[in-house]
């Protein structure tokens, strides 16, 4: 007899070797590391119970698995972001973004045409499963029937995007708990947590910390273009306005969308920006450092000493003598 429920199935190992290396394979645990048109990193799987998976994820970059394979296996991903910035851009040309602390939920029905990481990647816990294996298993785990009712995580299927929210102090509890369980019965520790914050999230309708952060692909391109301008002219004071201008974008939503795509503010953005290029020129000594202040956007010498002591609690002199007696 022909069994449609598994039609269009597709096993999730047999998904991850596909785009990935096998690393280290144990019974309860693999470690992959990504085949280069897949991105760059590496990925743990935790298997928790059928068709449900705990991934622990360091990416410097990714692609989005081939579309027919993503398309048949049909998923919500649960991702806890340990460390860095994201942004995801659907098949519909949403745009949403995370950032360190913040919880993501994706329906794989959705589809994403990209990813795109901040500096340095990032760290993440996914918990990864099929609706109804989920259903199933939580009503085996406490002997019930509760979860029939009603389609789990229904908030999730029904959005046009990524749901994005801030994770609260329970669950950044119980991901870090996570990622650092005592080896004896560590197996079960992972199910008893994973199983903690999936309820945590199951129905979050009413909950006013839920943040559909997304926006659409046209201001996250004019955003792009606005933080790429800053970069190439860091010795500039360009105004909101006219950076605003520039883009032909609203002033507030200029504002509003380059904070949830980066994670800081346009000024915070070009501190940071300016601080990191005056660190490379320090090191080079035919540059003075009233030059550099220059350089960096600052009208004097001592407004971007100031600056710089503040930002890495030394002053550049300091700094470019503690770089040249390491290099010696």
């Amino acid at each position: 007899m022909h069994d449609d429920s598994k039609k269009g199935q597709i096993d999730s190992e047999e998904l991850f070797k596909k785009f990935m290396y096998i690393m280290c394979d144990k019974e309860s645990e693999k470690t992959y590391r990504l085949k280069s048109n897949a991105g760059e990193g590496i990925m743990r799987t935790h298997g928790i119970a059928p068709k449900i998976e705990l991934i622990y994820s360091e990416l410097e970059s990714y692609y989005p698995m081939v579309k027919a394979e993503q398309e048949a296996f049909e998923y919500i991903e649960i991702m806890y972001m340990l460390d860095g910035h994201a942004e995801f851009e659907m098949e519909n040309r949403r745009i949403a973004s995370a950032d360190k602390g913040d919880v993501c939920l994706f329906y794989s029905r959705l589809g994403a045409r990209g990813t795109t990481f901040g500096e340095g990647g990032i760290r993440a816990i996914s918990i990864v499963f099929e609706p109804d294996a989920l259903r199933e298993e939580l009503n085996r785990f406490f002997s019930t029937k509760e979860f029939t009712d009603k389609p789990l995580f229904e908030y999730v299927l029904r959005s046009d995007s990524v749901v994005t929210m801030v994770a609260s102090e329970m669950l950044k509890n119980t991901f870090t708990e996570i990622i650092s369980v005592p080896e004896e019965y560590g197996e079960y520790h992972r199910k008893l947590l994973t199983l903690k914050a999936i309820l945590a999230l199951v129905d979050k309708r009413d909950d006013k910390s839920v943040d559909f952060r997304y926006f659409s692909g046209d201001a996250s391109s004019k955003v792009h273009s606005a933080r790429k301008l800053l970069g190439e002219n860091i010795a500039s004071d360009l105004s909101v306005e006219e950076l605003a201008d520039h883009v032909k974008l609203n002033r507030t939503t200029l504002q509003r969308v380059f904070k949830q795509m980066y994670g800081v503010t346009i000024f915070e953005y070009r501190t940071r920006i300016r601080m990191q290029e005056a660190k490379n020129l320090l090191l080079d000594d035919t540059i003075t450092i009233t030059e550099i202040s220059g350089m960096c956007g600052y009208t004097n010498a001592s407004k971007f000493s100031a600056a710089f002591k503040k930002y890495f609690g030394v002053t550049p002199k300091e700094w470019r003598h503690i770089s040249f007696t390491n290099r010696l």
